[in-house]
């Protein structure tokens, strides 16, 4: 059952202009895996690299994604958004968890997002899990996002939207992180892992690999790095904005551009 149809809504957090460089993980899946249903992974941030306008996706997708962000000084949230079909389809709130707000969205692209205001903390690892459920009947898809703070022995609902004109299973996961803002003087950073898919037939694997890539730089003085295969946890490193001089693992600031 529906419980609500989503008007779109111009949101100052998809609509604002991003001033510095993003970055990319994205998760290789092994050949002839087949549909993925489920991804799980987390994230961790070091203490003091938690600026304000900072977010974290851990599990995107063809069609969303699910992370958590810094607000505010004074609020964290935890969000998962879908787009529709990018022709108009509407993307329907079937079910939300507790002290939930879900609003449709404008800007980079529309659909609906669902967020929680949480006070997850730096150094805490939180689980995020994505799932999707594809009827063909209903030429649709069931997408939920979820967390969990006790490494996903529970896990707390965040969303769960159907999809209309979009019978899509979970491809081309990733992980990102952006400033959502305009401020780049403040040190960005993230640790990604404990990163697994599952199948439709029920099959799950430990994602080992990745390949990175990051949208252009609009100035010289943007700051980024991504490394992979740490140790001893095979986790992911991203860092953007800040002081060269600072982070836990020094700039690269290659010139590999991936330009949208």
């Amino acid at each position: 059952m529906l419980l609500s149809r989503l008007v779109p809504l111009a949101l100052w957090a998809f609509t604002s202009e991003v001033l510095c460089v993003s970055v990319h993980n994205w998760w290789r899946v092994p050949d002839n895996f087949g549909n993925i249903k489920e991804l799980v992974s987390s994230i961790r941030v070091p203490a003091g690299s938690d600026p304000v306008h900072t977010y974290w996706e851990a599990n995107g997708f063809g069609r969303g994604y699910l992370g958590m962000q810094r607000n505010s000084n004074v609020e964290s949230r935890i969000l998962f958004s879908i787009w529709d079909d990018d022709h108009g389809s509407v993307v329907d709130l079937v079910e939300k968890g507790d002290n939930v707000v879900v609003e449709g969205f404008g800007g980079e692209g529309t659909g609906a997002h669902a967020f929680k205001v949480y006070d997850w903390k730096t150094e805490q690892t939180v689980f995020f899990k994505a799932t999707a459920d594809v009827d063909e009947a209903r030429n649709g898809s069931t997408f939920a996002g979820y967390f969990s703070t006790d490494g996903g022995e529970t896990w707390q609902l965040v969303a769960t939207f159907f999809a209309e004109k979009q019978p899509q299973w979970l491809t081309g996961p990733y992980g990102f992180l952006e400033n959502f803002g305009s401020d780049q003087s403040e040190l960005r950073e993230g640790y990604y892992g404990n990163f697994t898919m599952t199948n439709t037939k029920g099959e799950t694997v430990q994602v080992n690999g990745f390949n990175f890539d990051h949208t252009e730089p609009l100035h010289d003085s943007d700051v980024w790095e991504q490394r992979d295969g740490l140790e001893p946890s095979n986790e992911v490193y991203m860092r953007i904005d800040g002081p060269a001089s600072q982070g836990i693992y020094p700039p690269s600031n290659t010139k590999n551009y991936y330009d949208f």
